[in-house]
C-alpha cells in the first residue's frame, strides 16, 4: 500500500452496534448514550483522554484514529477488556441486550476539514460491517465481537500481551469489495470462536451484511447420503435459514394425466421433500420429510410427514457465562 505524502500512521478503529436499524427513535438515542459512556469510560481507564484520539460519529457507532503515542497493545488488551465487562452490567439493565463489533487496525490516513481518509480507514469500516463478522458474532451468543486485520495480529497481536491472548483469535477470509482479505476474530470470553470453515457454523438469518460474499457465511450445504438418491440441493429451496438446511427434492414416478382441455396436466405427481438440518443429531436423520401428492393447478396435499429431533422452531438455552447470573 503506497502511503500519501500527507498520512500519518495511527491504530483505527471502527465500533458498530448490532441490529441498530430496527431500533425506534427513542431506543437509538438510548443506544447512543450508552455507546458513548461505556467506550469513553474504557479509554480513561486505559489512560486515554479526548487529546488523544481523533472521533467521528457514525450514527450506530463511531470511528476514531488514536495517537501513535498510544501503544496499541493498550487498546486491543486493557481497552477492549474494559468494554467487555463494562457490557455485561449495562446489558443488564436493557430489555434488549447491546451488542457491539470492534474493528480494529494500523495504517497511514489523512485528516482534513472533513474528517480521515485513506485505505487504511477504508479498510476498518469494512472490517466492522463484514458479513462474517456480524456472523461470529451472532454465532457466539454473546454481545462483542472483535475483528483484527491481518497486519496488526502480525504486528501486534500474536506476541501476546496483558489481556491478549493470540490463541483465542481465529483467522478467517473475507471478501470485501476492495477483493478478499484475510482477519483475526476474538470473543472476549470464548477460548476461541467458532468461525466460517468450521463444522456447524450456522449464523443467524440476521448475521448477512452489504459488501460480503453470502456463500460466507451459509456454509456449504448439507452432504447427501449416497444411499437415498436424493438430487443435489436446489439453491431457491432453501429452508432461509443460513446453514440450517437446505430443501432438497425428487419426484417419484407417477404417470401424468391431461386436463379438461387435452394438455398435460401435473396431477399425480409425487415429491418427497427433504430438509436436512445442521446441528448434530445423533441418528444422521434429515431434519423433515414430507410426502406429496400434486393435484391440478398448484394445489397438493401432504400426505405424509416425518419432524425429526424437534428441529423447526427451536430455542436453545445456554448455561452461565462466565460470571453472567445464568443463560439469556
Amino acid at each position: 500500500m503506497q502511503v500519501p505524502n500527507g498520512a500519518v500512521y495511527k491504530f483505527l478503529m471502527s465500533v458498530d452496534v448490532r441490529g441498530s436499524g430496527s431500533l425506534s427513535h427513542g431506543a437509538k438515542l438510548r443506544m447512543r448514550r450508552d455507546v458513548y459512556e461505556l467506550t469513553d469510560r474504557s479509554f480513561r481507564a486505559v489512560g486515554v483522554g479526548s487529546a488523544q484520539m481523533h472521533r467521528e460519529d457514525r450514527g450506530d457507532g463511531f470511528i476514531a484514529a488514536l495517537d501513535a503515542r498510544v501503544p496499541p497493545a493498550h487498546l486491543i488488551g486493557p481497552w477492549l477488556a474494559e468494554v467487555h465487562q463494562g457490557l455485561r452490567p449495562l446489558n443488564e439493565e436493557r430489555s434488549r441486550p447491546l451488542g457491539l463489533r470492534v474493528a480494529l487496525h494500523v495504517g497511514p490516513v489523512e485528516e482534513d476539514d472533513n474528517g480521515l481518509a485513506g485505505e487504511a480507514m477504508d479498510l476498518v469500516c469494512r472490517l466492522a460491517d463484514a458479513a462474517v463478522t456480524r456472523a461470529v458474532l451472532e454465532r457466539s451468543g454473546r454481545d462483542l465481537v472483535c475483528v483484527a486485520s491481518e497486519r496488526l495480529y502480525q504486528d501486534v497481536i500474536r506476541h501476546g500481551g496483558r489481556f491478549i491472548e493470540p490463541s483465542a483469535y481465529r483467522s478467517a477470509s473475507l471478501t470485501l469489495k476492495e477483493g478478499p482479505a484475510l482477519a483475526w476474530f476474538h470473543v472476549p470470553g470464548e477460548p476461541r470462536p467458532v468461525v466460517p470453515g468450521d463444522e456447524g457454523f450456522a449464523p443467524d438469518r440476521t448475521a448477512g451484511a452489504v459488501g460480503t460474499d453470502e456463500s460466507q457465511v451459509r456454509g456449504e450445504p448439507e452432504p447427501v447420503d449416497p444411499a437415498d438418491p436424493v438430487g443435489p440441493a436446489d439453491p431457491a429451496d432453501s429452508t432461509g435459514v443460513p446453514g440450517r438446511g437446505v430443501t432438497e427434492r425428487r419426484e417419484r414416478p407417477a404417470p401424468v394425466g391431461t386436463g379438461a382441455d387435452g394438455t398435460p396436466s401435473r396431477a399425480g405427481r409425487k415429491e418427497a421433500v427433504r430438509v436436512p438440518h445442521r446441528g448434530g443429531d445423533p441418528d444422521g436423520e434429515p431434519g423433515a420429510h414430507f410426502d406429496i401428492d400434486v393435484a391440478e393447478g398448484d394445489n397438493f396435499v401432504i400426505t405424509d410427514s416425518v419432524v425429526r429431533g424437534g428441529h423447526f422452531g427451536r430455542r436453545v438455552s445456554r448455561g452461565p457465562r462466565d460470571g453472567d447470573g445464568g443463560a439469556r
